[in-house]
């Protein structure tokens, strides 16, 4: 694959999303309302990314072994789609969250990504360290980090955004 194959789905996603919100404002009026964050907004937010990756990880898993330069074989397909299959998972839980008007259920949401995302953090920094991983790897990481960080500061410090 060159370069193009490659950004020209990126591309079209990002055209996507604009097209059907209107225009890129649409995630930062997601992340804030009046000033002040809640966990419903970063959860939609984090629905995109997780549908993107999780669909990308099943459905085209050359694709991502491409993206991040490296050669599959049989078990790295089979458990990219694994992966894929839980990043879907954890966006219906994302869903289900954000429609919640349990507290107590979306708490317990953000805990089961602050797992997630810190150990994706912690994988990804491991494999950009050992194997010396290109910029998606680096992009990678800190999502991960982002996102948990995000997410742990609903649940420690900011409690009654929840």
């Amino acid at each position: 694959m060159r370069f193009n194959e490659v950004m020209i789905p990126l591309i079209l996603a990002l055209l996507i999303i604009i097209y059907k919100f209107g225009d890129i404002t649409f995630v930062i009026n997601c992340i804030q309302i009046n000033g002040e964050m809640k966990l419903r907004h970063l959860f939609a937010v984090n629905i995109f990314i997780a549908v993107f990756f999780g669909g990308t990880c099943t459905f085209f898993p050359h694709f991502v072994f491409y993206l991040y330069n490296l050669v599959p074989d049989a078990a790295a397909i089979w458990v990219s789609r694994l992966v894929g299959g839980s990043i879907l998972g954890f966006a219906t839980l994302m869903w289900f969250g954000m429609r919640s008007t349990s507290v107590d259920a979306r708490k317990a949401i953000s805990l089961a990504l602050i797992v997630q995302d810190s150990i994706g953090c912690i994988a990804s920094l491991i494999f950009q360290l050992v194997e010396k991983g290109n910029f998606f790897g680096w992009l990678s990481l800190i999502l991960y980090g982002v996102l948990a960080l995000f997410y742990a500061s609903f649940l420690l410090i900011r409690k009654d955004s929840c």
